[in-house]
């Protein structure tokens, strides 16, 4: 039995940071445990806490971001996943309350699709 968390990030679709989050465990639970391949256990994740910009990582550490990246995200605006990716990095590293709370942290994602893109990224106890 493994006791460490597990981090776990992907990207969902869906009207909400909050139905993209529950179709894709919904899926995600449908799949057979692979014992060489380890999960995040998506039923034990709590909230999903959206993400609405940089500013979550707190005044020092936002001026320490990618400067190639727009600035200053607005507040809401969808991201590149690039962006996403290393937001979702700074928070994780932070241990952010969106993180250590046992949710997950959402990022809009900009695509171009009928419905919204989101990346998910967080801590869970593995499957299994």
């Amino acid at each position: 039995m493994h006791l460490e968390p597990m981090l776990f990030r992907f990207a969902a679709s869906g009207p909400s940071a909050e139905s993209a989050f529950e179709r894709h465990a919904a899926e995600d639970r449908k799949r057979t445990v692979d014992p060489f391949s380890r999960r995040a256990d998506l039923t034990k994740v709590g909230p999903v806490t959206v993400v609405r910009g940089r500013s979550a990582l707190g005044p020092v550490v936002a001026g320490y971001f990618n400067t190639s990246l727009p600035s200053p995200v607005q507040y809401g605006a969808p991201l590149s996943e690039e962006d996403a990716d290393w937001l979702a990095d700074r928070l994780i590293e932070d241990d952010a309350l969106c993180v250590s709370s046992g949710g997950a942290g959402a990022l809009l994602l900009e695509a171009a699709g009928p419905q919204p893109s989101w990346l998910f990224f967080g801590w869970s106890t593995p499957i299994g």
